[in-house]
């Protein structure tokens, strides 16, 4: 059980690498490069929080969610297929990843994403970033930027300009696409623990494990 609990909580996180936090209301699906039909599908979000909606490589275990309250910081993993939730331990909460994904000047983001690549310490990564210009995607207004590391390899991004969030990201690595975005207020139970949920205690779980005879 504590495996399989790590499992998806370290999926849910990681996933975090490839998401966005954001300033409006509204739903969109996510497209992942990923050949394995694994990573993100889906995100709600709010001014104050978001809903991450995740299927893991096993399909067996059906798919789990991230809330994020940006006012607490804190994130909470919704295990749907064991009826679970379980708070995301502090160091796995990174408030750089929001500082990336949501940009407060659409036209001018590299400076903030540098500062970001600073606090995060992947600085020695950097290399340049560079506004190519104004592009229609999926019929909405986008800035795209390009990015290239020390080493030559080239990204891009595309920050969507009225949800000021980025909504594509195109690099060696792969890079995800949201798609079907609607605008408007969320159900405000989708940012809540579902009622009859147990709350699974991964430290406590720990501890036990570590009292039991070798």
């Amino acid at each position: 059980m504590l495996r399989i609990i790590v499992r998806v909580c370290c999926l849910v996180i990681v996933a975090l690498s490839a998401t966005l936090a954001l300033a409006q209301d509204f739903s969109a699906d996510v497209v992942n490069e990923k050949s394995d039909n694994s990573g993100l599908k889906k995100i709600y979000a709010t001014k104050d929080k978001i809903r991450f909606e995740v299927q893991g490589r096993n399909a067996a275990m059906g798919p789990s969610a991230l809330i994020f309250d940006r006012a607490q910081m804190k994130y909470t993993v919704i295990i749907a297929e064991r009826h679970m939730y379980m708070d995301a331990p502090p160091m796995m909460v990174k408030p750089v990843i929001e500082k990336f994904w949501r940009v407060e000047d659409v036209n001018d983001a590299c400076p903030a994403w540098k500062k970001a690549a600073e606090d995060a310490g992947t600085y020695k990564n950097w290399g340049n970033c560079t506004k190519v210009g104004n592009e229609t995607l999926n019929g909405r207004s986008t800035v795209k930027y390009e990015g290239v590391s020390n080493k030559g390899e080239k990204g891009y991004v595309w920050v969507d300009a009225k949800l000021h969030c980025v909504v594509k990201t195109d690099s060696l690595n792969g890079g995800i696409e949201l798609r079907n975005i609607q605008e408007g207020a969320q159900p405000a139970g989708l940012f809540e623990v579902p009622a009859g949920y147990t709350k699974f205690d991964m430290g406590a779980m720990m501890q036990q494990m570590q009292r039991q005879p070798q």
